[in-house]
């Protein structure tokens, strides 16, 4: 393999593969970003297994050939060099020599054969979504995604394909989003996935606010190709829970408060709240509500009056206060409604009002008070 290519055309492409070549992993070569030639096209690829990532741009083609290089090592030398053209040939199926400038340079890598191949898609179905749509989809969802690995199904977002309408969910136990969009037609493909939020992460990066975008579902990987770039998960293969089981929808008591200023107010109880358990409370009644807590280990206790609209019996109901605080900023809109039942049912948080031809349901889970 041997060609030539600008440093910034290159560093551009390699910022954006070796973001998914793991540092640390049971096969070495993983840690590796692989190169291969063709003609005057150059693909870089990286992998983890579960995620792969490539692409492809054009280059002064000499030889083909391919080579796995270190990810660390070649981003960090690219990085290094001035700028102008840098010459890669491959003088075994391991020893690359790169010239840049007044330097050269010889990097260890490992045979292109022995790199993970592509994902295979089988079966495969489109769903084309505006980009703006996607990222809203994403963006909305992520917050409530688990990071616990011993529960699979809940470190993705559950997409639901559906004839009329497109459904992203997550949910982490505690906290639940539901985003379900109308504006969407799917007559002859319906189906259920859970996409990993890695991936969903890195899709969103590159999506821009206007065009459309593409996903190719097949039986185990779902694919994106944004511009020169394709990126490609594997599905989790698990059953998400039943969440439509658990949203309540006799929660007849409710809360309507300015976001700015309900998130503002707990920010300020929650500094002198539990540092491992962020607990506050909530007292609300008709005539004044406030947020209090007490941390009894350090002797640390805080309460502040809330300017808010409350109809219902009076109610004591306890939170994780960082997790309440980020579920009401995931409102668009100037005011949030808050409905809950009783302090130890889940509580419903929804935006004043809904956007055309979308609906979304939060759910969170309060914490259970000390008597």
């Amino acid at each position: 393999m041997q060609f030539s290519v600008s440093k910034n055309l290159l560093l551009s492409h390699l910022h954006k593969v070796s973001r998914v070549a793991p540092q640390r992993n049971t096969m070495p070569i993983l840690s590796s970003i692989l190169f291969e030639l063709k003609d005057n096209k150059l693909t870089l690829r990286a992998s983890d297994i579960e995620l792969t990532m490539s692409s492809v741009f054009e280059v002064n083609g000499i030889k083909n050939g391919s080579v796995a290089i270190p990810s660390r090592l070649i981003h960090e030398i690219v990085s290094e060099v001035d700028d102008g053209d840098i010459e890669f040939n491959l003088q075994t199926d391991e020893k690359v020599e790169i010239k840049a400038g007044k330097g050269r340079y010889e990097i260890l890598g490992r045979p292109g054969q022995d790199f993970p191949s592509l994902p295979s898609l089988t079966e495969i179905n489109t769903v084309t979504l505006e980009n703006r749509v996607l990222q809203r989809m994403i963006q909305k969802t992520i917050i409530a995604v688990s990071h616990d690995e011993l529960k699979p199904a809940l470190t993705g977002v559950l997409f639901q394909v559906k004839k009329d309408e497109i459904r992203s969910v997550a949910t982490d136990s505690h906290r639940l989003v539901c985003l379900v969009n109308k504006d969407f037609t799917s007559p002859e493909y319906e189906r259920e996935i859970i996409i990993p939020i890695k991936f969903l992460s890195l899709v969103n990066s590159y999506l821009s606010s206007e065009g459309k975008t593409v996903l190719s579902i097949g039986e185990n990987h779902v694919m994106v190709e944004v511009d020169s770039t394709v990126i490609y998960s594997r599905i989790i293969d698990e059953k998400f829970p039943d969440y439509q089981s658990v949203i309540p929808n006799d929660n007849d008591k409710m809360l309507v408060a300015d976001v700015a200023n309900i998130t503002a107010v707990l920010k300020r109880v929650s500094i002198f709240s539990n540092k491992i358990t962020h607990q506050i409370s909530l007292i609300l009644n008709r005539e004044m509500s406030k947020v209090k807590t007490d941390d009894q280990e350090v002797h640390s206790a805080a309460d502040e009056s809330l300017d808010v609209e409350y109809t219902g019996e009076e109610l004591t109901i306890g939170f994780n206060a960082d997790y309440l605080r980020e579920i009401i900023r995931n409102v668009d809109t100037q005011k949030v409604v808050i409905k809950v039942k009783t302090p130890i049912s889940a509580c419903l948080i929804l935006p004043e009002n809904q956007n055309e031809k979308e609906e979304m349901i939060m759910l969170l889970m309060p914490i259970r008070l000390p008597d």
